[in-house]
């Protein structure tokens, strides 16, 4: 029996993939997290969030919607601050 990530998909869940890679691994490395830290927090395995930043798996949808509320509350509360200009 195959591995689902063993299955064929089509181009455009190929491109979907890559996406999501390019996202993840971006977004994990801006905030200086790990591999694991972000598992951790998400509940996963080390070894899903490699599948997942090398495009070979496509994660499970409540996987998907703790990432995004992970990164939405962590990028809302971090996001850095325009300064103001002095009129005086």
């Amino acid at each position: 029996m195959r591995k689902p990530s063993e299955l064929p998909v089509s181009a455009e869940e190929r491109e979907e993939r890559k996406s999501r890679a390019r996202d993840w691994k971006t977004f994990r490395k801006t905030f200086l997290f790990t591999q694991k830290f972000l598992a951790d927090t998400v509940g996963i395995s080390r070894r899903t969030i490699q599948e997942i930043e090398a495009g070979n798996i496509t994660p499970h949808p409540a996987t998907l919607r703790t990432f995004h509320t992970f990164r939405m509350k962590h990028e809302s509360n971090n996001h850095p601050k325009k300064k103001r200009k002095s009129h005086g």
